[in-house]
């Protein structure tokens, strides 16, 4: 009976065994087919990452859709399409960029781009017909602009800045500065004396 047991234990152990070694290869395979899908495929091969990078200026509005696309080729393929001059330093045209969005504004659609790219040191330069003439994009570097764009005289495809409009105050509301009153001025006669 004790010899029956001992079989029995012995034939249990080879069969946990077997189902461990089992379950441990499986375990290695899948962890190693879930590596090979998360590992980004080199550049140049064709499973890599593309860059997308689709521009569209109509009637003064803009419409973008990017993946991993230079900055500073989106931001001259705007001003090409837009026409007006860029200009932006080493540093700030080759990071990447990725968003999309359509119907917007040139002016503000820069802006966004500029915003996305934490970019603040800028300058946007207006025509006298309110049209973005050009922009400069400094990206904190003191070296010569990396992209730069002719510039190109058809101001057909951008809308002009709107002016700026002083806000009127309602009624309820006293103006800050009032005026006085002019002061009375004394009399005097014609022949320069006072009386």
């Amino acid at each position: 009976m004790i010899k029956n047991r001992l079989r029995t234990r012995l034939r249990l152990s080879k069969r946990l065994i077997n189902i461990f070694s089992a379950l441990t290869l499986i375990l290695t395979c899948l962890s190693s087919i879930t590596t090979a899908e998360t590992e980004t495929p080199p550049a140049g091969s064709p499973e890599a990452p593309k860059s997308i990078m689709k521009i569209e200026v109509k009637d003064g509005l803009l419409s973008v859709e990017l993946s991993d696309a230079e900055f500073g080729n989106v931001i001259k393929e705007i001003a090409e399409k837009a026409r007006f001059k860029v200009e932006a330093s080493g540093d700030v045209a080759y990071k990447k960029i990725s968003t999309n969005f359509r119907g917007v504004d040139i002016e503000k659609g820069i802006r966004r781009l500029l915003t996305i790219m934490k970019e603040k040191d800028y300058t946007i330069s207006y025509n006298r017909e309110g049209f973005i003439d050009k922009l400069e994009i400094y990206g904190g570097a003191s070296s010569k602009p990396a992209v730069s764009s002719p510039q190109k005289r058809s101001q057909g495809v951008q809308k002009p800045v709107s002016p700026i409009v002083p806000s009127v105050t309602s009624p309820a509301q006293p103006p800050k500065f009032k005026s006085s009153p002019p002061l009375p001025q004394p009399e005097v006669p014609e022949d320069g004396k006072k009386e």
